[in-house]
């Protein structure tokens, strides 16, 4: 547990109203910078304040410098204060309930912390610290009941509804950060099992071991969980991108360090001075979350150059050809746009290649081959080659280990298809290929795919 500092002054304009107080008022001091927040230091009103606009206080155990015998004096801003609780006090033979909310006494002030039952020695009960992570035995008598001061009364948190803020809810996946050296090293994958007052959670754990430690479910303040990431992977990865790798039951942070063939990666773990080799569907791309929104760390894509023979994929807004991609042959640049040579599509005389000047936003690089691990799966986002391009569909059914159904989603059509007529969908983002996880593609409504399969199945010769 951090020792107590001197709380952080606010200037005038940051004031909200506040309880009033006269000289000699028995406060309670609560102040809202990092390291410090949950803290209850009790103290004294001296009397009023200008700069900042509150009150002059004297701390009961704070001191001026260390080795003074003088009580530490200073002037707080009205709204970090609150009366001292009524000293109640549960019965020596009544610990609190499991996960109720406590004040437990350390460092001379109240920590806001979580009950998690008695522990071995006797008189002596767990706490559990959801901001630090940390759980202590404290002694009995050091642990009051916690209460909130609202609208001038006493409330038990029990008779007090979560805050609305809260994001998450029961059964929701998240992710846990695990710290280490006070850095964030890996994200563990979690499941919210309760509600706690006031920011915390109570997570158990998909992966029932992190870093060798038996470990199933822990109490954690709302600051150290995210949301799952995006649900999409990339498909190649480049030296110094940085990822995070799947190991030991969590994404751990680190950067790449090597390519190699067949999808396989050289990782350096952010935690680790020892270098892993991983395939390619056990990393992803490390996102941020910041402030509600995720925010993709910046990678070492390259904006591709198109240029004389470079092979491509060209798009089409045209009626009839929306989200079909087809291949051509990049001849030369012209300004903004390019002129290409279709490798499928054929001129009005039906005996040339079919060129023509399309913009840059119509065209993308080739998509790299995915390697197909014992044929496509039910529900695979896939492309398939008809009608001279690729269009993209998700498998409906899997006829054999060389056949497939694969539905239409914008006509609400099913087709047959060989293995060598299907490839596995990407999309060329932000200077990369990305594809959707299994997880998401998974996601799809079945009974709303079944629903719009056609009755007559089509056969692409």
């Amino acid at each position: 547990m951090r020792p107590p500092r001197t709380p952080r002054r606010r200037d005038a304009a940051s004031l909200q109203p506040a309880e009033a107080f006269n000289p000699g008022d028995l406060v309670e001091v609560l102040p809202d910078e990092p390291g410090l927040r949950g803290a209850h230091f009790a103290a004294v009103v001296v009397g009023p304040s200008a700069k900042p606009r509150g009150y002059t206080i004297e701390y009961d155990a704070l001191l001026e410098s260390e080795g003074s015998d003088r009580k530490l004096r200073e002037a707080v801003p009205a709204r970090i204060l609150r009366p001292r609780p009524p000293p109640l006090r549960a019965p020596a033979s009544e610990a609190p309930e499991v996960h109720a909310a406590v004040d437990a006494l350390l460092d001379d002030a109240w920590w806001l912390g979580v009950a998690l039952g008695g522990a071995d020695g006797a008189g002596k009960l767990k706490v559990c610290f959801p901001e630090t992570r940390e759980v202590m035995e404290v002694e009995a008598a050091d642990v009051r009941p916690h209460l909130e001061w609202a609208d001038g009364e006493w409330c038990s948190p029990d008779s007090m509804e979560i805050p609305r803020t809260m994001p998450y809810t029961k059964g929701m996946q998240i992710e846990v950060s695990k710290v280490e050296d006070d850095s964030v090293v890996a994200w563990l994958p979690a499941v919210v099992a309760k509600n706690i007052w006031k920011n915390n959670l109570l997570v158990e754990y998909t992966v029932s071991k992190s870093g060798g430690i038996a470990l199933s479910e822990e109490i954690v303040d709302v600051k150290h969980v995210r949301p799952c990431p995006p649900q999409a992977s990339a498909i190649n990865f480049c030296i110094n991108d940085e990822v995070e790798a799947f190991q030991g039951g969590g994404w751990w942070l680190g950067v790449i360090t090597e390519v190699h063939p067949e999808l396989k990666y050289t990782i350096k773990p952010a935690h680790l001075g020892v270098e892993v080799q991983l395939s390619q569907k056990l990393l992803r791309l490390r996102y941020d979350w910041v402030d509600g929104q995720w925010k993709q760390e910046s990678q070492n894509a390259l904006k591709p150059k198109f240029t004389h023979g470079v092979k491509v994929e060209v798009c089409s807004d045209d009626e009839g050809f929306r989200g079909a991609w087809f291949e051509a042959t990049v001849l030369k640049s012209a300004g903004s746009k390019f002129l290409v040579e279709y490798a499928t599509l054929k001129a009005d005389d039906e005996t040339k290649p079919l060129t023509e000047a399309v913009e840059a936003r119509h065209i993308r690089p080739f998509p790299p081959r995915i390697p197909v691990v014992d044929g496509f799966k039910l529900l695979d986002e896939v492309d398939a080659f008809c009608n001279d391009g690729w269009w993209v569909g998700v498998v409906s059914k899997v006829i054999s280990n060389q056949k497939y159904m694969v539905y239409f989603r914008p006509w609400k059509e099913e087709m047959e298809f060989e293995h060598g007529q299907l490839r596995f969908h990407c999309d060329w983002m932000g200077g990369r290929w990305m594809r959707a996880s299994p997880a998401h593609s998974a996601s799809v409504d079945g009974e709303e795919l079944a629903s719009g399969i056609c009755s007559a199945n089509v056969r692409v010769k």
